[in-house]
C-alpha cells in the first residue's frame, strides 16, 4: 500500500467512525499501559500454547491503537524481527468490532484479500479473537497465523477462544495491580495523618481475604472514630449487604446486627448508606437535621441512641464497592465536618487494602478458571470400567496451583489414568500443569509406548518449555478385559508421585510401593521403571495428590504423611463397598471443614463386577 493510499484509508476510518479510531476504545487501550510494554511470561505462555497445539508457525497477542498493531507477545518470529506493523497492514483491525475472525485462506475473503501483509509477511491463514480491556473495550487480538492454507479445527477455535478470554483476564489483573500501586503511592503522600493513619496500617494487616478486611475496617473505626460502625457491600441487584459490625458496648452489638440485617438498605436512598452508594460522596448525618432522614432512619436512630453518623464510600477503581457507617451515641459529641474529613481519609486509606483483596480475588479466579479449564471436561466411559474424579483448589490462603488428573482412551482402546502435581501455587503452576497434561496425552495417544515411556517422552519435552519444571506424576494404563470375570491388566510408572492404592472388593487395601522414578524436570534421560499389576472385578484403583494426605491431620494439627496415608487407607477400607462416586466423597471428607491448605486432585477407577 503506497503512502497516498494509506492516507486515504486513514481518512476513511476517521470519517466512518471505525472501531480503530473509537475514542473510548483508544482511551481504554492507553490506560492499560501495554503499548510498547514487555509481555512477561504469562502472555508468552498463552501464545506458545496456542502455537504448539494448533500447529501454526506464528502466534500473537496484539495491542492496537489508531496507528499501529503492537505485537505484545510474538511467537515464531526471529529475535531481531519487527515488533509491530501499521493498522492497515494488520489483520487485527478486523476483530476490533468485537467479533472473532477465522479464515483458512485470507486471499479468497473479500474483507482480507487486499491486505498488504499477505505479500509482506506471507500471511495465508489467520484466526483471531478479540482481547478486551477491563471495561469491555477491545484492546487487540489473540491470533495464530499460517503461511499456508490452514483448516482450523473446532478444537483450535475453542482453544483460541478460551486463551483469548484468559488473556483478557490477565489484562484486567495487570490493570488492577497498576491501579492498586498508584493508590498506594498516593496514600504514602498523606503523611500528615500520622497518628490514626499510622495505626490503620497495622490494624488493616488482616491478610488478603475480603471478609478479614471488612472486619478490620469496622474494628479500627471503633472506638477511634465512633461508638459503633458497620460495613455494607454494594450488591449487583442494588441491595446493601452487611458484612461487618462493631459496637463499643458488646451487649448492644446484637441489637445493632439485628437492625442492619433487617433494614433493607438499597442504592438510591435519599440519605445514609444507600445515598452514598449512589453518589460516591461522603455524608454527615446529625439528629439536628431530622428532615433529611426517612421515617425508618429516624426510628433506627432513636432505637440505637444515635446522635450523628458519618457515611463514607469504599472504592475500588473509582467504583463504590462498599459503604462504611460510623455513628456516635447521644452520650458522645456529635460528628463535625473535621470528623467527616478524618473518616473519609481513613476510608480512602482502607480502600487500598480493599483493592488489594479484590485484586487477589480476581487473580485467584483467573488461576482457578484456567486450571479447571485445563482439566478434562469429561471422563471416558466403558462397559468394564467406572471412573470418578474430584478436584479442590487450595483454601483462601493461597492461589490454586498445579495439581491435575486426566483419563483418556488411547488408539488401542486402553484407558490411561494420570495424576500429577506441579510445584507452586500461582498462574505459572496452572499453566505448566496444562502444558504437562497436553504432553502426557500426546505421548500416550498412540498407545505404542508403556507408561514409563510416556513419562520419559514428557521428561524430554520438558526441556523445550524454557523454564524450570518440577512436578510429580503417575501414569497408569489399564487394558480392560471383555469378560467381566477376568482381571484387567495394568502397567504403571511413577515420577516421584505418592503411591497408588488398590482397594479390593472385600476392603483390603494394597499400597503399590514399587520403585519410583525421579520427578519430571529432574535429571531427564534416566531410565524410568515400569510396573505391572492386575485389577480384579469389583476392585478400585485410587490415585491422588499429596494434598489429600497432608490435610488429614489429627486434632493437634499433626501433618505426618505416614499418618495421613494410614487415615486414607482406613477410609478406603470402610468405603470399599460404596459406589465409586461415594468413595471419592468419603475421601474428600477427610479434609478440614475450613478448606485445604494445598490443592487436592483425586481420580478413582473401578472394574465393574
Amino acid at each position: 500500500m503506497n503512502v497516498e493510499a494509506r492516507r486515504t484509508s486513514a481518512a476513511l476510518r476517521a470519517a466512518g467512525g471505525s472501531p480503530v479510531t473509537d475514542a473510548d476504545r483508544l482511551a481504554a487501550v492507553r490506560a492499560t499501559a501495554l503499548l510498547d510494554a514487555v509481555a512477561g511470561s504469562s502472555f508468552d505462555r498463552l501464545t506458545a500454547l496456542a502455537r504448539r497445539i494448533t500447529g501454526a508457525p506464528l502466534a500473537f497477542l496484539t495491542v492496537v491503537d489508531d496507528q499501529r498493531s503492537y505485537w505484545l507477545s510474538r511467537q515464531g518470529l526471529p529475535v531481531d524481527a519487527a515488533v509491530q506493523n501499521t493498522v492497515e497492514e494488520s489483520f487485527c483491525q478486523y476483530v476490533l468490532g468485537g467479533e472473532p475472525l477465522v479464515l483458512s485462506d485470507v486471499t479468497i475473503d473479500e474483507r482480507t484479500r487486499d491486505n498488504p501483509s499477505i505479500e509482506g509477511m506471507g500471511v495465508r491463514a489467520w484466526a483471531g479473537f478479540p482481547v478486551h480491556t477491563p471495561d469491555g473495550q477491545v484492546l487487540g487480538s489473540f491470533c495464530v497465523v499460517d503461511t499456508d492454507v490452514h483448516e482450523w479445527t473446532e478444537s483450535d477455535v475453542a482453544l483460541l477462544q478460551d486463551l483469548a478470554a484468559i488473556a483478557s483476564r490477565e489484562v484486567a489483573l495487570r490493570a488492577a495491580t497498576i491501579a492498586a500501586d498508584e493508590a498506594r503511592a498516593a496514600a504514602r503522600t498523606e503523611a500528615d495523618r500520622a497518628a490514626l493513619l499510622a495505626r490503620i496500617g497495622g490494624v488493616l494487616a488482616a491478610g488478603s481475604e475480603l471478609a478479614d478486611v471488612w472486619e478490620a475496617i469496622a474494628s479500627l473505626a471503633v472506638p477511634a472514630l465512633g461508638d459503633f460502625a458497620y460495613v455494607c457491600t454494594v450488591e449487583r441487584d442494588g441491595s446493601l449487604r452487611p458484612v461487618a459490625a462493631r459496637h463499643r458496648d458488646a451487649e448492644r452489638l446484637t441489637t445493632l446486627e439485628e437492625w442492619i440485617s433487617t433494614a433493607g438498605r438499597r442504592v438510591g436512598e435519599d440519605s445514609g448508606p444507600g445515598h452514598v452508594a449512589a453518589t460516591g460522596k461522603p455524608e454527615l448525618i446529625v439528629l439536628a437535621q431530622p428532615d433529611r432522614l426517612s421515617p425508618g432512619q429516624r426510628a433506627a436512630a432513636e432505637r440505637l441512641s444515635v446522635s450523628s453518623a458519618v457515611v463514607v464510600p469504599l472504592k475500588s477503581r473509582q467504583e463504590v464497592v462498599a459503604v462504611l457507617t460510623v455513628a456516635r451515641l447521644v452520650d458522645s459529641p456529635a460528628h463535625s465536618a473535621a470528623d467527616q474529613d478524618l473518616v473519609t481519609a481513613v476510608a480512602d486509606r482502607a480502600a487500598l487494602v480493599v483493592e488489594n483483596a479484590l485484586a487477589y480475588a480476581r487473580e485467584r479466579t483467573v488461576s482457578e478458571t484456567m486450571q479447571r479449564a485445563l482439566l478434562p471436561p469429561a471422563l471416558p466411559r466403558s462397559d468394564r470400567l467406572e471412573i470418578a474424579s474430584r478436584y479442590l483448589p487450595a483454601g483462601d490462603a493461597q492461589l490454586v496451583g498445579g495439581d491435575w488428573y486426566d483419563a483418556f482412551l488411547d488408539a488401542t482402546g486402553t484407558t490411561s489414568v494420570v495424576i500429577g502435581d506441579v510445584a507452586g501455587h500461582d498462574i505459572d503452576a496452572a499453566a505448566t500443569m496444562g502444558e504437562l497434561r497436553t504432553m502426557v496425552r500426546m505421548a500416550g495417544h498412540a498407545g505404542s509406548v508403556s507408561a514409563a515411556g510416556v513419562l520419559a517422552a514428557v521428561d524430554a519435552a520438558v526441556a523445550t518449555l524454557g523454564h524450570q519444571v518440577f512436578a510429580t506424576a503417575l501414569v497408569m494404563q489399564v487394558e480392560a478385559q471383555p469378560d467381566a470375570r477376568q482381571d484387567h491388566r495394568i502397567q504403571w510408572s511413577s515420577a516421584g508421585h505418592p503411591p497408588p492404592l488398590l482397594v479390593h472388593a472385600d476392603g483390603r487395601v494394597d499400597i503399590l510401593t514399587r520403585a519410583l522414578g525421579l520427578p519430571l524436570g529432574v535429571l531427564a534421560g534416566r531410565p524410568r521403571p515400569d510396573h505391572r499389576t492386575s485389577l480384579p472385578p469389583g476392585a478400585t484403583l485410587v490415585l491422588y495428590t499429596d494434598g489429600l494426605i497432608e490435610q488429614t491431620s489429627d486434632e493437634h494439627g499433626t501433618r505426618d504423611l505416614d499418618e495421613g496415608l494410614a487415615r486414607l487407607v482406613a477410609t478406603l477400607s470402610r468405603s470399599a463397598g460404596d459406589g465409586v462416586e461415594a468413595l471419592c466423597d468419603a475421601l474428600m471428607g477427610l479434609l478440614p471443614p475450613a478448606g485445604a491448605d494445598d490443592d487436592v486432585a483425586l481420580i478413582a477407577l473401578r472394574a465393574r463386577g
